[in-house]
This record gives C-alpha cells, structure tokens and sequence, in this order.
C-alpha cells in the first residue's frame, strides 16, 4: 500500500467516524478535483462502506454518510452484486463532471463554514435554507392544517374518513360515508408524501398540489394536481386512476408508477412512465389522438395550440428517467440543462425570486448535486462556474 493510499484510507476512515477536521474536508476537496487521483479515492470510499457494513455499522447511516461525500444517490442493496457497491462506474463518469466535483465542495463549504464570502441571506438576515417537508392540508370545509410539524398524530375528518401522520407521511384510512374533497399543496421550499384511500402513493415536489374525495367510492378514481406529482398508484380492478393536469391533459391509468411535470413556467406538460402504462391525452382537444405510453417514455404536451390549432403530443422513447426523478430522491440532476431551466429549480426549492440583470448567460451545467445544501452553499458553487449572483432579500440576481 502506498502513501496515497493510506492517505485516502484514513481520510475516509475519520469521515465516517465523525473525527474529520476542517483540514480534512479541504484535502478531500483538492484530491476530488485532481480526476487522476479519483479511482483510488473512490475505491477507498467503497471499501471503508464495505468495511462497516460488515461489522455492524448501521448501512443507512453509512450508506448515507457515502452519499454526502459522493455528492450522488447509491444503489439500494438489491440492486447490489454479491455486496458490493456498483457506482464505481458511475464516478469515473461523473470525475469530467466539474458541478459534481462542485457539490462536494459546496457540501463541505457548507457544513463546515468555511465561507469565504458574505452568507446568503434573506431580508432579515438569516440564512436561506434548502426546502424541507411539509405541506397545507385543505379541507372540505375550506379550513386548512399546517403539516410542516405533524409527525406522527392524527388528524379530524370530515366525511367519517380518518387521516393519520405516521413518520412524516399523511395516511388516508377507512371509507367515508360522503364524497368530499381534500387538497394537499405544497407551497415553494416544501415536498411532502402522502398515500391516497386507495392506497396509492404520491409524493409532491415544491409549488404542487393535488386535490382528491377523501373516498374512492365511485366506479373511477379522479384527482386534479398542479405542479409536479410522483404516482405510485395501487391497482383496483375496474376502477380506472385518473389525473387531471392543470386543466390542460388528462391521463389514465389502471397501475403503475409515473411522474408528471406541470410547472406554469415550463414549456410543456411532460408524463413520464416508470412501470405498467398510461394513457396520456391532450386535455378537452378531442381532435389531437390520444398515446399509451409504456415504460421508458415520456409524453410531452404543449402547453399552447400549434399553428394549426391543434395540441398534440410528442412521445420520448428513451426518456432520463433518472434525471425526471432526481427531486423526489433528494437531489439536483443538471445534465444539460440550461442556466435558465436550474434557475427555475433554484426559485422553487429555496423560495426566492431569480431576474437576471442582463438578459439569460447561455449556459449549459452538468452533474449533480444534494438538495440538502443552504443557499449560500450553492452560491460558492456556482461561483467556481463562473456564475455571478448577488442576493437581495429573497430575490437572486444573475450578473453578466
């Protein structure tokens, strides 16, 4: 073993105990932008993971402590060989990426206060922190319950259904006597999780909402959403799932697992299939033809009429699912996406306002980041790219 080596070894070692210095976070900064150096520095974080796993260090902790210092989302252990991590791949790709080499640096920056620059600050001068869970629940009534400090209590119904918060997540239970209608919105810097009467699962992504009857009673389940929604629908024979996208597509299911991204400031609706099928429609356009989409695909759905009136669909057969799935696995996915599509990400997550003081830069970013990063964090991140910003209260200034 050589010096390097036990230099990579050891500085891994007291990251995972918590015994890591300033000077540590530094030196692992520099060694991750050197790329000739990354193979081992890789190779030493999978085995000291490897090494815990095996005497009884508890795998979340660890295998969450790697993903900081990765800046990536590990596989989960079924998709693991003979148990060993398989994102060694992954990182020889991800060494040309300058933004993930970035976000450890801004990770580090970030926890260990190292700043070298004035904090990023809201109006009253306090840091502005990455989103977190949570939500508004509106009832029948029109009366509201704030989410964001529910854990684990219950919550009184309307309609003889009762609602439950187990570890953070709304749980519908039991079947009401009445269809009434609940809304779950989430506004900017909030996610939340919850799971349907019917069992589905949804997740909602900052500035969402989807409305529901808080019983499945009829021969067809309805819901309406805007912005972004995570599906993972429970199959009831007979009983068709339907979604109602913004008053603009509609899409149908029996059961599987899709994501639908309906932002007001994105150019179209994009419904992108994970498992089973789906069929996607271009709203009340009765004149634009409906498509079943099947795993892998992505629909996309202008949001204006074309030239001829029409809205029709444009199908993506190979479609990053990984990139449409970064927000609900807790990170930022920028590959190829343009200063101006982060920027949106960027408003909707930390809750602030982007303008840009001289027209859009043309750029285009790479990598990938953790969502759970403060602002100010960011910021030093994308100064590194050569991406000047000045903040004032909440409204963030892109400089030429």
């Amino acid at each position: 073993m050589n010096t390097d080596d036990k230099q990579y070894k050891e500085l891994i070692r007291r990251w995972f105990n918590g015994e890591e210095s300033e000077e540590d976070a530094y030196t692992l900064h520099t060694l991750l932008k050197d790329n000739n150096r990354l193979p081992e520095l890789i190779a030493a974080l999978e085995e000291e993971y490897n090494n815990l796993s095996a005497t009884g260090y508890p795998e979340e902790q660890a295998r969450g402590l790697a993903e900081k210092i990765a800046g990536i989302k590990l596989p989960d252990r079924e998709s693991e060989v003979k148990g060993k991590l398989r994102f060694l791949g992954r990182w020889r790709v991800a060494a040309a990426s300058v933004l993930l080499v970035l976000s450890v640096t801004v990770y580090f920056l970030a926890t260990h206060k190292r700043n070298t620059g004035t904090p990023a600050t809201a109006g009253n001068g306090t840091e502005i922190k990455p989103g977190m869970q949570g939500a508004v629940l509106t009832l029948a009534d029109g009366s509201q319950v704030l989410l964001d400090t529910f854990q684990n209590s219950a919550i009184a119904m309307q309609g003889g259904v009762s609602a439950r918060v187990t570890n953070g997540v709304l749980v519908y239970e039991g079947t009401g006597n009445e269809i009434v209608y609940n809304t779950i919105s989430t506004p900017k810097g909030r996610q939340y999780h919850l799971t349907l009467p019917d069992g589905s699962g949804i997740w909602l992504n900052a500035a969402s909402s989807i409305r529901f009857p808080t019983s499945f009673s009829g021969p067809e389940r309805q819901t309406e959403i805007t912005g972004e929604v995570y599906f993972e629908i429970a199959a009831s024979s007979g009983k068709p799932f339907s979604v109602s996208v913004s008053n603009k597509a509609l899409v149908q299911v029996l059961g599987t697992h899709f994501n639908i991204n309906s932002y007001e400031n994105e150019e179209n609706i994009a419904a992108t299939l994970l498992e089973g099928s789906i069929l996607a429609s271009p709203g009340r356009n009765k004149s634009a033809a409906d498509v079943v989409l099947r795993a892998g695909q992505q629909a996309l759905i202008a949001r204006m009429p074309a030239g001829n009136g029409q809205t029709g669909i444009k199908v993506v057969n190979d479609a990053d699912i990984e990139k449409v799935m970064a927000w609900k696995n807790g990170l930022f996915n920028f590959n190829g996406a343009s200063l101006a599509e982060v920027m949106k990400e960027l408003e909707r997550w930390y809750d602030i306002e982007v303008v840009y003081e001289q027209g859009i830069p043309e750029k285009r970013m790479t990598g990938k980041m953790t969502k759970d990063i403060s602002l100010d964090g960011l910021l030093v991140g994308l100064k590194e790219l050569g991406i000047n910003c000045r903040l004032e209260g909440r409204k963030l200034i892109v400089l030429p």
